[in-house]
């Protein structure tokens, strides 16, 4: 088991018996990496260090990669500027965290809907890798990671308890102060009406975001098959040859 002392929430995506381990893992920000794992991860051969943050959050806390690991990063950047939100949704309903709830799970469907691009790069990514490792994060490993592993899990047909269970550690191994550490909203006019509530809601998961995520897919693509095909431009065989790739 490849174990990363220097970054929050890193672990491997495989759950169940149908998955390889030690190919995919998953992770917060890589800023916080330090000199023994950055030797750990060179000598894993990774075929790519996939980020999902945007330029402004990749700007705040750069990976601390090496020259060597540099090589393989890859920015595909996903933002659904909630913090934002939330502090226009403070202006309707007051600090509410169910409302700042709300705002979490519309991300989750803005992650689905409107960053197909990023999803498409991604499946090209994993479809390429040969069977060498990938990494892929973004500042807390929860959200954008979580939808990416969501997505990977379920093409095994694991039982969604089991990716429920799975995405849900992420409260377990991250604290809200690690969570939420750079997140700024769009303007420094806002940034002063963030409240502890937001930040505690945008710390953490539950199962009503990944679900938002899920129920927005079967209303929309009828089925997550059909979103990867439709919308992704996959085809049934990239599926078979990804199934090939990361599974035993």
């Amino acid at each position: 088991m490849i174990s990363i002392e220097s970054v929050s929430n890193f672990r491997d995506v495989s759950i169940g018996s149908k998955m390889k381990k030690n190919l995919l893992f998953r992770c917060a920000k890589l800023s916080t990496l330090n000199e023994q794992d950055i030797r750990v991860l060179e000598n894993l051969n990774l075929f790519a260090i996939i980020d999902f943050r945007d330029p402004k959050e990749v700007k705040m806390a750069p990976d601390n990669l090496s020259p060597k690991l540099l090589e393989k990063y890859i920015n595909l950047p996903i933002s659904a500027s909630t913090l934002s939100r939330m502090v226009s949704q403070k202006q309707i309903s007051g600090d509410n965290n169910k409302s700042y709830e709300e705002v979490m799970e519309e991300s989750y469907r803005m992650y689905i809907n409107n960053h197909k691009k990023v999803w498409a790069k991604f499946f090209e990514i994993l479809l390429r890798s040969n069977n060498r490792p990938i990494i892929f994060h973004c500042s807390a490993g929860k959200d954008r990671t979580g939808i990416a592993s969501f997505m990977i899990q379920s093409i095994f047909n694991n039982h969604i308890d089991k990716i429920f269970e799975n995405y849900l550690i992420s409260n377990d191994l991250l604290t809200i102060k690690a969570a939420t550490a750079e997140q700024k909203t769009n303007s420094s006019k806002q940034d002063t009406q963030v409240t502890k509530n937001m930040l505690s809601t945008l710390g953490k998961v539950q199962t009503s975001y990944l679900n938002a995520a899920i129920d927005e897919i079967e209303k929309k693509y009828s089925s997550l098959e059909n979103y990867f095909i439709s919308q992704l431009g996959l085809k049934h065989n990239d599926i078979q040859k990804i199934k090939q790739i990361f599974g035993n």
